[in-house]
């Protein structure tokens, strides 16, 4: 069987299993090169990762259809109480020093693989080292997706612990009352937020570089002065760190921030745009979190309920960095540096007058761009790369099918609900009104901002209500500036919720038709403890 056929949802499968659309971390379509490796590798992986956590389930099972990507959660065998309660022992001694263990096996596993795709990407190419470069990547792609669940059930698990028994200690407090103690735990994601607002401060005591963002070709401007220079070289230092990352994180397809600066210079521009003070800013968060985990702690009567309370938060204090950080390590920086060495394959290949672009190898699978590679590649190789992309363009236009297959009459997995959202109480047949997950505390009104990608930044002006079908953390320089964040997907737990959090702004997730129900320049009431954006008339 062949990779397509392998990777491609069929009416059986449909009949075997629940399978749901994940447009929380596709919500685009794949093309077929990077479908190749994420599927296999996350399904294996999954399946690694959870028979080291004796999960109550034994994998997902990743599949594609119409472009999209659908998972399906195959249960393990057994009792399913005794399986919980052995999950649970085998989490018990993971809870304590997260960051700490995942930032060990970052290093001592994931670094070395990340080295290894930096040689390939820079070393001299031929057909027989590409070859055996595509089979490689493809074993460090289980690598890491074993690795990612390995590392983030557990934390998941200690934010769970802690929502119990901050639940147990103030059952009238809504649950993501628990997660504003959480905050002002500093991670990747904000790292790379404060280093481009410090770049921003040094713009704005530049004249030439300032004056260089407000044209539309800021880099060309930048390279027309010495201090425009020097600030590119400055923020070209800073990309080789942070700049691992794309327009949407799991693809080959789209160009890091590293190989383009405009990406991060839009960032920039918006902080010069905004009388922001990052540190001033994240100094009151860990105050503030510091202030109401003192009140919580001092309004516990229960001795025991208390120093309970006190142990299970500490945990999860120390585990909540890994949300961003783990994306950062891998959801991010591992296709962006695969990407480059594809690229090199492209660039062998167009050299060879096997393709007419380097970038279409990513409308390949796996096995035909081996097979290109050993000179037996597919017939008719341009109409096929040429209606391939076409197809592409047009999965872009189109709104997946949800779901296929019936679903269980359990309750849903909290998990599934915490990170994925899903049944929101969306209000059907309100045209200027929508209901999601309350994710962030707060009430703010202003105008409606649409925004697809990154690509759209430029248009988000500093109050703008955000409104987007999911967030990702290269998106997260956007959180200081907009006054509220309205998403159609995930939970109380998606990234777009968690920053939210941490910036101090409202926001509700889940909504499910926000981008079609609102339109920019809309005047929205959003209020981020109902889970409601309302047309404010």
């Amino acid at each position: 069987m062949n990779m397509k056929e392998t990777i491609t949802l069929t009416p059986q499968d449909r009949e075997e299993y629940l399978w749901n659309q994940d447009a929380l971390h596709f919500g685009h379509p794949l093309t077929p090169l990077f479908a190749s490796y994420m599927i296999p590798a996350m399904t294996e992986g999954t399946r690694i990762s959870m028979g080291r956590l004796k999960a109550p389930f034994r994998q997902f099972i990743g599949k594609v259809h119409d472009g999209y990507f659908y998972q399906a959660v195959v249960p393990a065998p057994g009792d399913p109480e005794t399986l919980q309660r052995e999950h649970q022992e085998a989490l018990k001694d993971l809870f304590h020093d997260q960051h700490q263990r995942m930032m060990r096996i970052v290093e001592e596993r994931l670094l070395p693989l990340h080295q290894e795709l930096d040689t390939m990407a820079k070393g001299p190419i031929s057909a027989p080292s590409a070859i055996a470069a595509l089979h490689r990547i493809q074993e460090i792609y289980q690598v890491f997706w074993a690795t990612h669940f390995e590392i983030v059930v557990p934390r998941m698990a200690a934010g769970f612990a802690f929502e119990e028994i901050f639940t147990k200690a103030f059952p009238n407090r809504p649950p993501t009352d628990a997660y504003l103690l959480l905050l002002g735990t500093m991670n990747r994601s904000l790292e790379s937020d404060r280093a481009l607002w410090n770049l921003a401060q040094e713009a704005k005591q530049m004249p030439s570089v300032y004056a260089a963002f407000s044209e539309d070709d800021m880099v060309g401007a930048l390279h027309t002065s010495n201090e425009g220079v020097r600030f590119l070289h400055r923020l070209d230092a800073l990309l080789q760190v942070y700049g691992w990352r794309t327009v949407h994180s799991h693809e080959f397809i789209h160009e890091a921030w590293v190989e383009n600066p405009a990406y991060a210079l839009s960032v920039i521009k918006t902080y010069l745009t905004e009388d922001f003070d990052f540190d001033q800013h994240w100094d009151q968060v860990v105050t503030t979190r510091i202030q109401r985990v003192n009140e919580a702690v001092g309004a516990i009567a229960d001795p025991a309920l208390r120093e309970q309370f006190i142990a299970i938060h500490e945990n999860a204090l120390n585990a909540w960095p890994i949300d961003e950080d783990h994306h950062f390590y891998i959801d991010a920086m591992l296709p962006a540096k695969a990407r480059q060495v594809m690229l090199r394959i492209g660039e062998l290949l167009v050299n060879q007058h096997q393709l007419a672009g380097r970038d279409d190898l990513f409308f390949l699978y796996q096995d035909e761009l081996i097979n290109l590679l050993n000179h037996t590649g597919p017939a008719d190789l341009p109409h096929l790369i040429h209606s391939r992309r076409e197809q592409y363009q047009i999965q872009l236009t189109k709104t997946p099918v949800p779901q296929f297959g019936t679903p269980p009459d359990a309750e849903p997995d909290l998990l599934m609900v915490r990170v994925f959202g899903g049944g929101s109480p969306s209000l059907e047949g309100a045209t200027r009104e929508v209901r999601g997950f309350a994710a962030s505390p707060g009430r703010y009104v202003g105008p409606v901002r649409i925004v697809h990608g990154p690509e759209e930044f430029f248009k988000v002006k500093p109050g703008d209500v955000l409104v987007c079908r999911t967030t990702a953390p290269s998106w997260t320089g956007l959180f200081a500036t907009v006054g509220a964040v309205i998403t159609e997907t995930g939970g109380i737990l998606s990234h777009a919720a968690t920053v939210a959090r941490e910036y101090g702004i409202p926001c509700v997730v889940g909504t499910r038709t926000a981008t079609h129900v609102f339109s920019d320049g809309d005047r929205v009431c959003v209020d981020g403890a109902e889970g409601t954006a309302t047309v404010d008339d």
